[in-house]
């Protein structure tokens, strides 16, 4: 029988990427949920080994719907990767309710009632990797919204992968740094700005979200089956060293 893949936020950036991973495997069904129609068509119409579903997931109630039509066409889900997340940046005195709404809404509710719809369509053996991020590591200006909600979503795989325990479900993290997508890559610094966050980096570089994508697929196999409740950060050495600037 396949397994199921399930990647929230799949339809762009590192979710699109580590669907393709995943899909590179013929005994995979993939599935990725995006919130734009459009964007969701295009992954449709090029990809179409990916089976795309259209939700808002800082809805509960399209967290509960779309978790409903997978139960009802697909049965089960082997992989989750609880991936969708939104970024505003601004001095924390600029944060309106509304930008923390958005936030909080999609970051860390979005995630948390995606991973409780899942977890009663999850096998034993199956598993759960949310990203969260690097910016929560230390501290960075005009994050504090977005940094704040990922502190909170890094809890998550400690107490689930406690919890989720007795289901054989083992529930981990990655924490990307610089990621080149879409809408973030090289091209939107000038070429001293970029430089100074090349030098706060030992690997001298952004990461390709396919490399981000293979972590996620080794976290969901087999051969990571003792790693239960952990967080990867995967940033090219950037945590590990004293801050230099954003």
């Amino acid at each position: 029988m396949k397994k199921v893949i399930v990647i929230t936020g799949g339809t762009s950036g590192i979710g699109l990427a580590t669907a393709r991973e995943f899909a590179a495997d013929s005994n995979n069904q993939v599935i990725v949920i995006g919130r734009n129609p459009e964007k969701t068509q295009r992954v449709s119409d090029d990809y179409p080994e990916l089976i795309p579903m259209i939700a808002d997931l800082s809805k509960v109630s399209e967290v509960k719907r779309v978790f409903e039509e997978i139960k009802n066409q697909y049965k089960k889900i082997d992989v989750l990767f609880a991936n969708a997340g939104f970024g505003i940046f601004k001095q924390f005195n600029e944060i309106t309710e509304d930008d923390f709404d958005r936030s909080v809404s999609l970051n860390y509710k979005g995630i948390f009632f995606s991973i409780q719809e899942a977890v009663s369509l999850m096998p034993k053996s199956s598993s759960i990797i949310i990203n969260v991020s690097w910016t929560y590591h230390r501290a960075l200006t005009g994050a504090s919204a977005y940094s704040s909600s990922k502190a909170a979503l890094s809890y998550l795989p400690k107490v689930l992968a406690l919890e989720l325990a007795d289901k054989g479900i083992r529930v981990n993290a990655v924490s990307p740094g610089y990621v080149i997508t879409e809408q973030f890559n090289e091209d939107q610094y000038d070429k001293d700005r970029m430089n100074h966050k090349l030098e706060g980096i030992p690997a001298k570089r952004f990461a390709k979200a396919k490399e981000i994508g293979t972590v996620v697929k080794f976290l969901a196999s087999d051969d990571a089956s003792y790693v239960n409740g952990q967080e990867i950060v995967i940033d090219g050495g950037l945590t590990a060293v004293q801050n230099n600037g954003d």
